[in-house]
C-alpha cells in the first residue's frame, strides 16, 4: 500500500491503540535490498513452529496472519526502495471472532532492520523514530563567555543547554602583567572550548542529523571551529557558520533565520514560504485566499483550493476531515507547526487556510 506521511503517521497512531489477548500481532521489518524470498520462508518456518501454540484460537489466529502474509509478498515480489515493514494481525474486539488485518509500510528513509515479531502489541518504535531523523540540525551559538545548543526539527527550534565560561574581559585588573592576564585568559578560552566540544559531542554525536549550524557574534565561532577539540565526525557534519549578534536562545532562533541559504529545501522555511503567501494574498485583498473552518470548507466543495495549509494544533478529527476532502480534490495539503511564529499566525486564523484557483465569489 503506498501512503504518504500523513496516512502513515495516522496509521501509526491507530496500530498503537491495538492489544492482543495473546501474541497474536505480527510485525514483520524487511531492509532495504533484502530478498523477500528469504523472509517469505522464514515465515514459512515461524507457520510450522505456530502449529505448537497451546491456545486453539491464538495458534488459529497466528497462522492465519502469517499465511496472509505470505501471500501479500506474493503480490509485492521485490522489496521496495527503502525497505518493508508488514504488520499483521487479529484486530477483532470479540473473542472467538477474528478479524485479521494487514497494513504494509514502506519506510520514509532507507531502513537497514531485520525484525520479526509476534506479541501483543505491534512494534512501531523503528517506524516512527524514522520519521523523527533526517531533518534535524544541530545548533551552537557561542562567543568566549557563553555557548548555547539547540535542535532544529522541521520548523520547531528546542534549546538543549546553556553554558558559561570563566573567561574574564579583555582587560585585566590591578597590578596583574597584560602579558600573564592573556595567557591566562587564553587558556581559560582553550578550556571553554573543549567544553564546547564535549558539550556538543555529548548532545550530537550518536544523533541522525543533516547537519549542524554554528553562529555567533566576533571571531570565537571561527577559532572554536579551528581549535582541533570538536571531534572530526561532528566537524565534517558543520553546514553553515553564521554571524550573529546574540548568544542565548533568541541567538538560535536568528541562526536559522540567517542560515536560509543551508536549509532553503528545510522544513522551517518551506513552512514560512507558505504561511507568507496566504497572509500576502489576505493583506491584498485579492480573494484569492480563503481561512476559518467554513470558509475554507466551502472553497473545496467547489473545487476551488489549490494548497491547503493545516495547522498541527488542530484536532486529529478536523486534521483527517480536510486532509481526505482535499486528497479527493488532488489539493495539495502541507501540514504547519504550530510552534514557529509563522504557524501561530495561521493558528490565530482557525488553523485552516487555503490559496484558491480562482477568486472567490
Amino acid at each position: 500500500m503506498t501512503m504518504d506521511e500523513f496516512e502513515t503517521l495516522n496509521l501509526i497512531k491507530y496500530l498503537e491503540g491495538i492489544r492482543g489477548r495473546h501474541t497474536e500481532l505480527v510485525t514483520v521489518y524487511v531492509p532495504a535490498g533484502f530478498n523477500l524470498d528469504i523472509i517469505r520462508g522464514q515465515l514459512s518456518e515461524e507457520k510450522n513452529t505456530a502449529s505448537n501454540i497451546k491456545d486453539r484460537n491464538n495458534r488459529k489466529n497466528v497462522v492465519d496472519a502469517l499465511e496472509k502474509i505470505s501471500n501479500e509478498l506474493r503480490l509485492i515480489r521485490l522489496t521496495p526502495v527503502n525497505g518493508l515493514i508488514v504488520f499483521c494481525g487479529n484486530v477483532s474486539e470479540r473473542e472467538g471472532e477474528p478479524d485479521i488485518k494487514i497494513w504494509d509500510v514502506e519506510p520514509p528513509q532507507k531502513s537497514d532492520i531485520r525484525l520479526y515479531r509476534c506479541d501483543q502489541h505491534f512494534i512501531i518504535e523503528p517506524l516512527k523514530a524514522m520519521y523523527r531523523q533526517g531533518n534535524a540540525y544541530g545548533l551552537i551559538v557561542l562567543d568566549n563567555r557563553e555557548a548555547t545548543f539547540g535542535v532544529l526539527e522541521g520548523a520547531n527550534i528546542t534549546a538543549l543547554k546553556h553554558i558559561k565560561s570563566l573567561v574574564p574581559g579583555k582587560f585585566s585588573k590591578g597590578g596583574q602583567s597584560a602579558q600573564r592576564f592573556a595567557r591566562e585568559r587564553e587558556g581559560l578560552i582553550r578550556d571553554f572550548y573543549k567544553e564546547i566540544a564535549n558539550t556538543a559531542k555529548s548532545l550530537f554525536f550518536e544523533e541522525n542529523l543533516s547537519g549542524i549550524l554554528v553562529g555567533g557574534p566576533g571571531p570565537a565561532k571561527e577559532n572554536f571551529l579551528d581549535s582541533g577539540y570538536l571531534v572530526t565526525d561532528l566537524k565534517k557534519r558543520v553546514k553553515g557558520i553564521k554571524s550573529i549578534s546574540y548568544t542565548d536562545e533568541s541567538g538560535l532562533k536568528e541562526l536559522v533565520e540567517k542560515s536560509k541559504d543551508v536549509l532553503a529545501n528545510e522544513r522551517a522555511f518551506i513552512e514560512k514560504e507558505l504561511v507568507q503567501k496566504v497572509m500576502a494574498s489576505i493583506a491584498r485583498n485579492d480573494n484569492l485566499s480563503a481561512y476559518g473552518e467554513m470558509a475554507v470548507r466551502k472553497e473545496i466543495a467547489a473545487n476551488n483550493v489549490e494548497l491547503l495549509l493545516l495547522s498541527s494544533g488542530l484536532e486529529d478529527t478536523i486534521k483527517n476531515e480536510f486532509y481526505y476532502a482535499a486528497k479527493k480534490g488532488d489539493v495539495r495539503v502541507e501540514f504547519i507547526s504550530k510552534e514557529s511564529s509563522d504557524g501561530a499566525q495561521l493558528y490565530s486564523l482557525g488553523g485552516v487556510a487555503a490559496i484558491l484557483r480562482r477568486p472567490s465569489k
